[in-house]
């Protein structure tokens, strides 16, 4: 009897632990578990199948995309090539009608050439990419776990065991998940967060199997890369899927809503000053730095949205963790082609410099309405020396030295900057109007203005409606004329191109939607905008409190001096059709 009693404690005992030992199993998050690769899978094949989208870019566009994912012989490529001619095996990128490098076909271009063999030999524009104006299908189960949608990336809340995350899909080739690509043409690798190691210095070698790991960048626990079946050597990922940190809400929607005070303003800022430092150090440089791409989890700012990137390193742990793309473009930030309103460096779009300020901070450290209104309402002295007074109460006066990247202001400021005058005019309001876009796509638009006759432009042109983008597009257009007529320059590489004033004037000098552009058809922002002719030519000739004149920012789109336009002024005048625009030289005595 005594032994059967033994047995029976002892078994009992053994299913107690083995209950234990399942619970702490499942309560583990399924990217620690042992056997998280086949976990994930599973959930993977029961995700891929609700996701479903359209998509309007052709195999023209694709395969112009295809090419921006390539590594080429000298990064600087990414920003030079014009044309791309593919044949049977190889294909040449080219500049000005030469040949910068000839290069193997990759399987997926084949398979895309495939489908349409008439792309063969012919030059294809780097610019010929349509507007994607294709929509995700979303079953009504995913609509609740939405967080964020935009036309290639998507992002919900999912739930794994008790563990709350966010799950965001990224489209780097428009087919994906449409009726044309089925998932029994998809393949995938899963890489983990817990194999990889802390990425400390940028400059060490041999360091691949690192990644980002710190308290103010967001953390990737998995990330899944998609490709085609038929790239046996998975050499071109064409898409993402990242399992992420949730968190509760966004600076940008913390910000607007007035929810914070200073000391949490500070908190915060220092926070993001030390996420951005950090990713610099590891080679990392994030041209996206908008306030929706920064969360708050209990308080932390954290740092996302690695889709505008510069990585100088090159490892392959920043692209298999989701930090970094693959290809030759994303070591390059001329190639990266694309900038979000009111949040964009010059250099992220022209070869020029000549804007390269943080604006994210000016947020953090005045009122919602006075952030806009301080950076782009042209200002006369007298208006300069009233913002002047209110600043130096709030002993604010280094607010001037954040454009040199210099944030004394953390330390010194005792109030937060609030200009009686501001003017809900000049707000981006709506969270769709700062997404970011592709500046290439607005060289078709552009080109109907360039077209049309120069001798009758302010005619034909500013006898426009002022909403939407008709302003600005016309605006580029008077201004690429005085430039060539009132200066006599000419613009022998092409720096000064319709499309790329155009850029610069909505992307940084008066920061607007590409809803006039139809980049995104939600009429609601379309008719939020307002444009008025009037203010646009003010604020080229006059500074804000916060930037210089538009026409200086314009006038550097080339790098060097000798290739800009000679140092000038502008100003314009009403007449008797609408407007004139004058730019004079400087007589320097």
């Amino acid at each position: 009897m005594l032994e059967f009693s033994i047995l029976a404690i002892l078994a009992t005992c053994i299913a107690g632990m083995i209950q234990v030992a399942t619970s702490k199993r499942e309560n583990l998050p399924v990217w620690e578990r042992e056997n998280r690769k086949n976990e994930i899978e599973k959930w993977l094949e029961g995700f891929l199948a609700k996701l479903k989208r359209t998509s309007t870019r052709t195999e023209k566009c694709r395969l112009i995309l295809a090419v921006e994912r390539m590594q080429f012989e000298d990064y600087t490529f990414a920003g030079w090539w014009q044309h791309v001619r593919f044949g049977e095996k190889n294909m040449e990128i080219f500049l000005n009608n030469e040949i910068l490098q000839k290069i193997k076909i990759t399987e997926f271009q084949k398979q895309i050439l495939t489908s349409n063999g008439s792309l063969k030999n012919q030059l294809i524009g780097h610019s010929e990419i349509k507007e994607e104006k294709g929509e995700w299908k979303i079953p009504a189960e995913l609509k609740t776990k939405i967080i964020s949608q935009g036309g290639e990336a998507l992002v919900f809340s999912e739930k794994f065991g008790i563990y709350e995350t966010a799950v965001r899909i990224q489209i780097f080739d428009p087919i994906l998940f449409t009726d044309e690509f089925g998932l029994d043409l998809l393949t995938w690798k899963i890489y983990f967060e817990k194999d990889y190691e802390k990425a400390v210095n940028k400059d060490e070698s041999g360091k691949e199997n690192q990644m980002p790991k710190h308290e103010n960048i967001i953390k990737n626990f998995v990330n899944i890369e998609l490709f085609h079946k038929k790239d046996l050597k998975k050499d071109d990922c064409i898409g993402w899927i990242t399992i992420m940190e949730k968190a509760e809400e966004d600076l940008r929607t913390v910000l607007k809503d007035e929810k914070i005070g200073l000391e949490k303003r500070k908190k915060i800022a220092d926070g993001i000053v030390d996420g951005f430092v950090y990713l610099q150090k590891i080679g990392i440089d994030h041209y996206d730095q908008k306030l929706e791409n920064v969360l708050l989890i209990n308080g932390i700012p954290k740092i996302i949205d690695f889709g505008l990137i510069r990585d100088l390193t090159g490892r392959s742990g920043y692209r298999e963790m989701g930090y970094a793309r693959k290809g030759s473009k994303f070591r390059n930030e001329i190639a990266l082609s694309a900038a979000t309103p009111g949040f964009a460096y010059q250099r992220q779009f022209t070869f020029g410099n000549a804007y390269k300020v943080d604006n994210l901070y000016y947020f953090l450290f005045c009122d919602w309405k006075s952030s806009w209104t301080l950076l782009y309402k042209p200002i006369d002295e007298k208006e300069k020396k009233e913002i002047d007074k209110i600043v130096q109460k709030c002993n604010a006066s280094s607010i001037h030295k954040i454009k040199e990247h210099n944030f004394s202001l953390l330390r010194e400021i005792t109030s937060i900057i609030s200009i009686p005058s501001s003017s809900s005019r000049f707000c981006l309001d709506d969270p769709n109007l700062t997404k970011s876009v592709q500046v290439s796509s607005l060289k078709q638009n552009a080109t109907k203005c360039v077209n049309q006759d120069l001798e009758n432009v302010t005619k034909n042109v500013l006898n426009q409606k002022s909403s939407n983008l008709c302003v600005p597009i016309s605006v580029a257009t008077l201004l690429r004329f005085a430039i060539k007529n009132d200066l006599g320059f000419k613009d022998e590489y092409d720096d000064y191109s319709a499309e790329k004033i155009l850029s610069s004037l909505i992307l940084i000098v008066y920061p607007r939607s590409m809803a006039g552009l139809n980049l995104n058809p939600n009429q609601e922002e379309t008719e939020f905008q307002f444009n008025e002719i009037e203010l646009l030519l003010e604020r080229l000739c006059k500074k804000t409190y916060l930037m210089e004149t538009g026409w200086q920012i314009i006038r550097q789109l080339a790098w060097d001096e000798k290739d800009q336009p000679k140092k000038s002024t502008c100003k314009f005048e009403k007449g008797k059709i609408k407007y004139y625009f004058i730019i004079q030289k400087v007589i320097l005595n």
